[in-house]
């Protein structure tokens, strides 16, 4: 598929054009996204195993939540099945990303662990983290050499994943593929994905008033993303087709 390099303001477009796709359907958006949760907490239940099967099934849920965002940019009703819908076209395939990631998030741990970075490690392997909450949680109780090297090789990971669902739904790419052009396509629009970054993160805050109630939609907005972004980057005309919903 054809790469995109857009300039740095389109990262805050992508999250004003996953809020417009949000306004559309916003009670079945808070529904979505709060089942990726349960799902996730779920699992988290059942020691070790349980984080292992998220990690596996992640790309799958993600994917699922991308055919949604399709849907309605082409004018069709979002659903709940559509939560689902990725496994139903593309399930080896994604279940294969995520089993790429949650190596790469394992070797990851053992080298940090190798420089005494336990509490990192911990973060790594709870769930599906993102760079913050990994930075945030390894700062604590450690020093800062295990979590500028957990980071340095967390990145490139989460670039690797970021549009990796969406290329296999969408560009019937095989796993490694996806992978590869993912973090080559996050790599060539790092601008924007700071602008991006540093957005979701301030407006993630500010969610937390009055009473964390913005969550309910930071969250789905969080999500939807992934699309908005995937259709800027690999999409023609992706930025005039979703503006409609805007």
């Amino acid at each position: 598929m054809k790469t995109r390099i857009v300039p740095a303001s389109h990262g805050w477009l992508w999250i004003k054009q996953a809020f417009g796709l949000f306004r559309q359907s916003p009670l079945i958006w808070v529904t979505l996204s709060i089942s990726v949760i349960l799902i996730g907490a779920t699992l988290g239940m059942i020691p070790f195993l349980g984080s292992v099967l998220f990690q596996l099934i992640a790309p799958g849920l993600t994917a699922g939540l991308l055919l949604g965002c399709r849907a309605q940019q082409q004018g069709e009703e979002l659903e709940i099945a559509h939560l689902f819908a990725g496994f139903k076209s593309h399930g080896a395939q994604l279940v294969t990303v995520g089993g790429i990631y949650l190596t790469g998030m394992l070797i990851i741990a053992a080298i940090v662990g190798m420089i005494g970075g336990e509490p990192l490690i911990r973060a790594l392997t709870a769930g599906h983290p993102s760079a913050d909450t990994v930075a945030t949680t390894g700062m604590a109780g450690m020093n800062m050499m295990p979590v500028l090297v957990g980071l340095a090789l967390l990145i490139p990971l989460l670039m690797a994943y970021w549009f990796a669902p969406a290329l296999v739904v969408f560009g019937n790419m095989r796993p490694v593929d996806a992978l590869k052009t993912s973090l080559a396509a996050s790599l060539n629009n790092v601008t924007a994905f700071l602008v991006y970054g540093l957005s979701i993160f301030l407006l993630f805050i500010l969610a937390t008033l009055p009473i964390m109630l913005g969550f309910l939609i930071m969250i789905p907005i969080a999500f939807i993303s992934y699309y908005t972004a995937f259709e800027d980057v690999f999409g023609d005309d992706a930025v005039s087709q979703i503006s409609k919903t805007v």
